[in-house]
């Protein structure tokens, strides 16, 4: 594969270096944020060889590539930046018309949430594993929960999560546009160790006259994502208020004076709610209907993953990992849907007569099996469809299990045979998902095969 090709083309396609405003990646994915959608021409980007697929989603031009997307970004983040950056920052002014439709809107959230979560996912997904890797060790007797391994690798798997405002707070400037420093500035003091202890003492704290809730920063998402949301609004205002001959201490001086009470006194709390609202409305669906909840997931995964829609769950997801500390919906549906894929596609592996079909379907099927399944849904499933629906059915009945046994999962990392790591947790939830990964690949070939496989030709 000729990365740099394959790059060059992608830039021609979507209308050059000028029309791109953001660029990053997935697993999988290409994402580019684009000033104009309409000179990115989608079909031309398919034709690529090396491409899977694209879609205009989310607010990205989304172009699907595989397990080398990364080698494809470096070449194009060559081309755009000649600092060869870990994301694009291009923004030009350009004059473009406010969609404020409900698709519009809904674009620019999704666009948003990806861009501020995709880059901390590595950090996040370590410390996850780590975590379940130290239970592990745990629960085989290598060491106790009271040994300084044990203290000290804990501190190690937990700094990313605690610290998280922190991690959102780079990110988020990054989005928003901000002065990174600073913003991480502002996300230590809502983490602060003095402001953590006194707000724990049960003192009441009062600042300029107003009182500030005891609310307890570490390992929360939305407080953040509100501040640095402010903080692009006050730094430019600061920026045009201060002289020259100060301007670099007294624009940041500004941002902080302004800033951090706000965001202690309302936009923290207020996040802080809004975060415990939505943890406390998932947790009410999976008590109510979580068999059923899950199952419809993971049968509609397939669809929302070829949309690139899956990364909106991102919220729920970090807001559950930061309390109570584990997933119990959109990761138990993602591993059903994983596996089916992974063995829907081996059994058209095993039933086609198409050579072609053959070829892609064998390493397809055991990419999904990992956990990366872009390359059997598109080079397989959506070419058959028949294929598709074999999987969905797997994928319902996998669901159901996992939602009726409360399936949890302990980091947020894409569901696979390399993660099963990161369901190790307390009690029997470790071989629950064994029982939901066996009935995925057990169901789904059987359902391939009653359904039946058609050549791409046929199926056309």
């Amino acid at each position: 594969m000729n990365y740099d090709n394959i790059a060059k083309s992608i830039l021609e396609c979507v209308g050059g270096k000028n029309n791109i405003s953001n660029a990053l990646h997935c697993s999988t994915r290409l994402r580019l944020e684009l000033h104009n959608t309409s000179d990115a021409d989608l079909e031309k980007i398919k034709e690529i060889p090396g491409i899977m697929g694209a879609v205009n989603s989310g607010g990205q031009c989304q172009v699907i590539i595989g397990n080398d997307v990364s080698f494809v970004f470096n070449k194009l983040t060559t081309l755009i930046d000649d600092n060869g950056s870990e994301g694009i920052a291009t923004e030009k002014a350009v004059n473009k018309k406010l969609d404020l439709s409900l698709k519009g809107l809904f674009d620019k959230f999704a666009a948003l949430v990806t861009g501020i979560f995709q880059p901390i996912i590595p950090a996040i997904a370590a410390s996850g594993m780590l975590k379940a890797l130290l239970l592990l060790s745990v629960s085989m007797g290598l060491t106790t929960k009271t040994s300084q391994f044990y203290l000290v690798t804990s501190f190690i798997a937990d700094a990313a999560f605690y610290f998280l405002p922190l991690l959102l707070a780079f990110s988020c400037a990054q989005k928003f546009k901000t002065n990174p420093f600073v913003s991480v500035a502002l996300a230590g003091v809502l983490v602060h160790p003095k402001l953590i202890a006194l707000m724990g003492s049960g003192t009441p704290i009062e600042y300029i006259g107003m009182h500030i809730p005891p609310v307890s920063y570490a390992s929360s998402v939305l407080p953040i994502i509100l501040t640095i949301w402010l903080m692009s609004y006050i730094e430019p205002l600061a920026d045009k208020v201060s002289p020259g001959a100060v301007k670099i201490f007294m624009k940041p001086l500004l941002v902080l004076a302004i800033v951090a009470p706000v965001a202690l006194i309302i936009l923290g709390p207020m996040g802080t709610y809004m975060g415990q609202g939505l943890s406390s409305g998932v947790f009410w669906i999976q008590s109510k209907v979580g068999w059923l909840a899950v199952a419809l997931l993971s049968i509609l995964m397939p669809l929302i993953v070829m949309f690139g829609m899956h990364k909106v769950f991102y919220p729920i997801i970090f807001a559950a990992m930061a309390s109570p500390g584990y997933e119990t919906l959109i990761h138990s549906a993602m591993l059903s849907s994983n596996m089916a894929q992974g063995a829907g596609a081996l059994a058209v592996w095993y039933l086609t007569k198409d050579v072609q079909l053959k070829q892609n379907a064998l390493p397809s099927g055991i990419s999904a099996l990992f956990g990366i399944t872009e390359p059997a849904l598109y080079g397989v499933h959506l070419k058959l469809k028949r294929s598709l629906l074999g999987c969905m059915v797997g994928a319902g009945c996998a669901g159901i299990y996992a939602g009726v046994v409360t399936l949890k999962a302990y980091a947020p990392v894409g569901p696979g045979l390399a993660s099963l790591p990161m369901w190790i947790g307390e009690g029997d939830n470790f071989y629950h998902a064994l029982i939901t990964l066996a009935i995925s690949v057990i169901v789904t070939p059987i359902a391939v095969y009653f359904i039946g496989v058609d050549s791409p030709v046929e199926n056309k």
